[in-house]
């Protein structure tokens, strides 16, 4: 099921892909965000070298209060939700690969929409800020994605380490996502050995049979070297790469980064 290095997407890489609306693709967090980040900057670096603008929402770091952007600081999730006068989101700061925003709060919002509204106008709301053609990585915890994009028909990764713990996760994410109407889709990260770990395809094969078992749930496994192809064809594309000002959220203070 699943092989190290083995690159199963070879046929993908015949299809051109659309590139130009805003394209969102879900990554769930750990209970330790910080061991996901170089899963994160590796599929980041994947779609980069597919010709993606990426951009990435932090889903784990949560925007800090304020009506301007202080000297050294950038926009978060909420703020650019609030405020109309901002759009075409794309660049990184000097010195930065990608761009990347805390958006714990924005999401939360963002989950809000859905519920009262539907995730179509969320989806729409969380592109509205971007450039046509970005790639928006949302990285936050299974529960609040499956909040904001639960019966969108959307796929969501899951980061599986050789690490105890972060089986658990997991697992505990994939039983999330799957009860909140989005599909997780395992992506497990290589050469992390180190004290504590267990033989990677030893945590695959565990959360993979606990799915079949507990869920009924048979979950596919993506290879580290198809990460961007497959992140491509699998990403949620708005109706509409705008969102309506009835669809933003009325004038509130902004929010700075944190």
């Amino acid at each position: 099921m699943f092989e190290l290095g083995h690159d199963q997407a070879a046929g993908l890489r015949a299809a051109p892909l659309p590139l130009s609306g805003v394209r969102v693709v879900p990554v769930s967090s750990l209970s330790q965000p910080a061991q996901a980040f170089e899963l994160l900057c590796t599929l980041a670096a994947h779609l980069a070298a597919l010709q993606e603008t990426v951009v990435i929402v932090d889903g784990s770091a949560r925007e800090a209060n304020g009506r301007r952007p202080q000297p050294g600081t950038h926009w978060g999730l909420l703020h650019v939700l609030q405020d109309p006068a901002i759009a075409g989101l794309e660049h990184a700061p000097q010195g930065t690969e990608w761009l990347v925003m805390p958006g714990a709060l924005g999401l939360q919002a963002l989950a809000h929409t859905a519920q009262l509204a539907g995730p179509d106008v969320a989806l729409s709301r969380l592109a509205a800020p971007f450039s046509p053609g970005v790639c928006v990585l949302v990285f936050a915890p299974a529960q609040l994605l499956a909040a904001v994009f639960g019966g969108l028909d959307a796929r969501a990764l899951v980061p599986l380490l050789d690490q105890t713990q972060t089986t658990l996760d997991a697992y505990s994410a994939l039983k999330l996502l799957h009860l909140g109407g989005v599909s997780p889709v395992l992506v497990p990260l290589p050469d992390r050995l180190g004290q504590g770990s267990v033989p990677l395809q030893q945590a695959v094969d565990t959360v993979v049979g606990c799915a079949q078992r507990h869920l009924g749930l048979t979950v596919d496994v993506w290879p580290q070297a198809s990460w961007g192809l497959r992140a491509q064809a699998c990403a949620l594309t708005p109706a509409a790469s705008r969102a309506t000002p009835a669809q933003r959220a009325p004038n509130h203070p902004p929010v700075l980064w944190s």
